[in-house]
């Protein structure tokens, strides 16, 4: 039981890894490391403060599927994992739901 417990530590401090590393990859450009949004390209397509969003990782992972406004969705580009791992890593952003 102690292993399997410390197995699952480990997968999910790496799943928290994988999705800053997807994070960095993928949303920076517009969203900038912190997640501020205030890079040139996030001010000219008006990117929302990810760090004062009150959506739970749950909403965010539905939103990076799928997209919003002008931000296409990363469903097909990013497996189902990866967007999850995303969204928990966007919801340590904000202090919301995890």
């Amino acid at each position: 039981a102690l292993a399997l417990a410390v197995t699952s530590l480990i997968a999910t401090a790496a799943q928290a890894a994988d999705g800053k590393a997807t994070f960095t990859a993928k949303c920076t450009v517009c969203h900038g490391a912190d997640g501020k949004g205030q890079s040139a390209m996030a001010k000219k397509l008006g990117v929302k403060d990810l760090t004062a969003t009150k959506l739970s990782a749950a909403e965010i992972e539905a939103m990076i599927a799928k997209g919003k406004g002008k931000m296409t969705g990363f469903e097909g580009k990013l497996t189902a994992e990866e967007i999850k791992a995303v969204a928990e890593y966007v919801a340590t952003l904000t202090g919301g739901a995890q």
